[in-house]
């Protein structure tokens, strides 16, 4: 029986897992040189967006991500971005020179994003606030579609799948 996360995620065009998967964890480099973690995040709704500058459809669904980010407080919802065999510098220039709108991770050994299966990009999980993967999304999408943010929104409200 579909519950309100399987409708959800249905109308927003993402899979939600039949239960919630363990989420692998992960130590990345930031822009900035700064390291973050998943555990890092937990106690948020995360966006787990594995893309790269080098990729067209992850560069088309960008401006959206952000627009998702910018409709949520970061105390409850938080896109992480994961920079898949890309540099620093790319990053930088994709993004105009200004700062970054969401944490952006290097994954320049795909290490990361083999650990999460993330074959061909983007690649889009959605954890909930224990840092479980609750829906995944392969390939480009409008994040701040309505159906998205509703999504996001449920997530945010229950605290849990």
């Amino acid at each position: 029986m579909a519950g309100p996360l399987d409708d959800l995620a249905a109308a927003a065009g993402i899979e939600a897992y039949p239960a919630p998967l363990r989420a692998p964890p992960f130590r990345l480099s930031g822009l900035n040189g700064e390291t973050a973690s998943n555990a890092g995040f937990k106690g948020r709704v995360v966006l787990l967006s594995f893309w790269a500058t080098w990729c067209p459809p992850c560069k088309a669904e960008f401006p959206s991500i952000e627009r998702l980010q910018a409709s949520f407080p970061a105390s409850d919802f938080q896109v992480v971005a994961v920079a898949v065999s890309d540099s620093a510098e790319s990053i930088t220039r994709f993004l105009g020179n200004r700062p970054a709108p969401f944490p952006i991770l290097l994954d320049a050994d795909r290490k990361v994003t083999n650990d999460y299966r993330a074959a061909g990009i983007p690649v889009t999980y959605l954890l909930d606030r224990q840092g479980r993967l609750v829906a995944g999304k392969s390939g480009i999408l409008t994040w701040d579609a309505p159906s998205v943010r509703a999504l996001v929104e449920h997530l945010v409200k229950k605290g849990d799948s």
